[in-house]
């Protein structure tokens, strides 16, 4: 079974931080809700800073998701087409949007705000999903508005909605009705697809 590492090095750090200065105009032209640093020496004074308060809230995002793993995964396990590897790591942060994926498997959590602390185990399972499903996704040309859309409906019309009774679908999101049966064919969730 799949297992999440947390982690928050200098090293990695640096690089997300780096990575979402480069992103900054698209995170602007969005008008997407993310924390960035001003400039590169920002990010050196960040990194520099020791913040034991991050390292108590990861120790606590892990005990959250450690809960929750092994019924995550099972519930995965019954859906077609993802590929899931043997372990993900999350790299914690307090700058960057909500939740973040990126190649291979590594992902990205931002812990800030309340709202993030709250969110975050939620967070991990919705870009988890992005990873997962990362292939499909790109085979079927799904923009970003799709899979966002196709990861609420995952989440929202499987079992995952019961480990995240709180999620709600966001805005922006678009699902494909038919892309969304080809995944839940195995689950056998089909009959109870709900219209959206």
């Amino acid at each position: 079974m799949p297992t999440v590492i947390f982690s928050h090095t200098k090293t990695q750090e640096k690089e997300y931080l780096n990575q979402l200065l480069k992103e900054k105009k698209w995170f602007e032209r969005k008008n997407f809700p993310a924390f960035l640093p001003k400039n590169k020496k920002e990010i050196e004074n960040e990194i520099r800073r020791k913040n034991e308060s991050l390292n108590k809230k990861i120790i606590r995002l892990r005990r959250g998701w450690k809960k929750i793993e092994k019924d995550y995964f099972q519930i995965i396990e019954g859906l077609q087409h993802r590929k899931p590897l043997s372990n993900y790591k999350f790299h914690t942060s307090r700058f960057g949007p909500e939740g973040k994926y990126g190649p291979s498997n590594l992902l990205f959590v931002r812990l800030r705000t309340q709202r993030d602390n709250r969110r975050a185990v939620e967070t991990i399972g919705h870009e988890l999903l992005h990873l997962l499903f990362s292939d499909l996704f790109n085979s079927k040309n799904l923009n970003y508005a799709e899979r966002e859309g196709m990861v609420d409906a995952l989440i929202l019309e499987t079992d995952l909605r019961k480990l995240f009774p709180k999620y709600e679908r966001q805005s922006i999101g678009k699902m494909r009705r038919s892309l969304l049966k080809s995944i839940l064919h195995k689950s056998g969730r089909i009959k109870n697809l709900k219209k959206t």
